[in-house]
């Protein structure tokens, strides 16, 4: 972000840290109900699209590096710089625009790298036209996969709708990913509580506070979804999106409601987690000092009897006596004894 300080908006500046030479992977998908078509290549110098009439178009642009691919992208569809600079921001906060030709919709994708066990966050953007549809990823992907194979293969609604429709379901499809983060996270916690009880370690405290943080990123990337799904209901936006996919809409924003409750829920358990962990530390430290305090007393009369005979005075009573040592003994063994069985009685033992 640091980068674009003191420009003018609408500067280009690609904010990610993906190498600029790296090559750009391009699909474009033409479909209707009857008929498919594919048509795969990697950016050099030259962006062109063919739109078909009397079929839905889908562009898909695997990286957003190459300032020139969206400079290009930008004057064939006419799309303004500061959609142009929010494409490029990958640190841009999630939200809905509207332009008179066309909508803009950025969000944030979050994938679980399990080789590296840590969440790796990725901007999405999506460009709709009333015929066309650009979607934007940092990298390639392949979480829009099954969308893909169900557009190739004719599969369910998807090929008789609009790209309104695609639209929705690729989005979707971001959403259905935050659940199994949602669940890893959950998981990652309940390992954390069964730690803490038996064994609250230093390292597991390390461990909660890296869990807490990496809970307010993933927040951070999806709370703001919220209100981008509201808008959708908004009458400029409605010129881009049909009635018929009004229930599907809905159905994703109960989706999100239900995982940013999630998500608040989890922050209060991670809460929840740090008051368990000084709890447990606070009341092993009580069971340390109670058995001390345990010893001290079974020891503080046996130490005075020993004090008062270790005296050696020579006038001292008992000191004469030729069984003292053996009753001394007896006595120290029953006060002993006598203090073991009381704690046990009262259950502090």
């Amino acid at each position: 972000m640091n980068k674009k300080v003191g420009l003018q908006p609408g500067s280009l500046i690609y904010t990610g840290s993906i190498d600029k030479n790296t090559e750009i992977p391009i699909t474009q998908y033409s479909y209707n109900n009857k008929s498919f078509n594919k048509t795969h290549f990697l950016y050099k110098d030259n962006f062109s699209a063919n739109l078909k009439e009397n079929f839905k178009t889908w562009i898909d642009i695997d990286g957003i590096h190459n300032i020139d691919l969206i400079k290009k992208i930008g004057e064939k569809f006419k799309i303004d710089s500061l959609i142009l600079e929010d494409l490029l921001n990958n640190s841009q906060r999630p939200k809905l625009e509207v332009r008179e030709n066309f909508i803009f919709i950025t969000l944030k994708m979050i994938t679980h790298n399990k080789a590296l066990n840590k969440y790796e966050y990725e901007q999405v953007s999506f460009i709709l036209f009333k015929n066309l549809l650009l979607s934007f990823q940092e990298k390639p992907n392949n979480i829009f996969d099954n969308i893909k194979l169900r557009i190739e293969n004719n599969i369910g609604v998807l090929s008789s709708k609009d790209e309104d429709y695609l639209l929705y379901a690729l989005i979707d499809r971001i959403v259905d990913n935050y659940f199994l983060i949602i669940e890893d996270l959950e998981e990652k916690i309940q390992n954390l509580e069964i730690q803490i009880s038996t064994n609250p370690t230093k390292e597991a405290f390390e461990d909660i506070l890296i869990q807490k943080k990496e809970l307010l990123k993933v927040k951070k990337s999806i709370f703001p979804l919220r209100e981008l799904v509201s808008k959708f209901s908004d009458v400029k936006v409605r010129d881009f999106i049909q009635n018929d996919i009004s229930i599907y809409l809905i159905d994703l924003q109960d989706h999100i409601i239900i995982i940013n409750e999630s998500i608040d829920f989890l922050f209060n358990r991670e809460n929840d987690l740090i008051q368990l962990y000084h709890s447990t530390l606070s009341n092993n430290m009580n069971e340390v000092m109670k058995v001390l305090a345990m010893i001290s007393t079974i020891f503080i009369p046996l130490s005075f009897l020993a004090g008062v005979y270790g005296m050696n005075f020579q006038f001292m009573p008992e000191l004469t006596w030729k069984y003292g040592y053996f009753i001394i003994l007896i006595i120290i063994f029953i006060i002993f004894a006598g203090s073991i069985l009381f704690f046990k009685k009262k259950k502090w033992w």
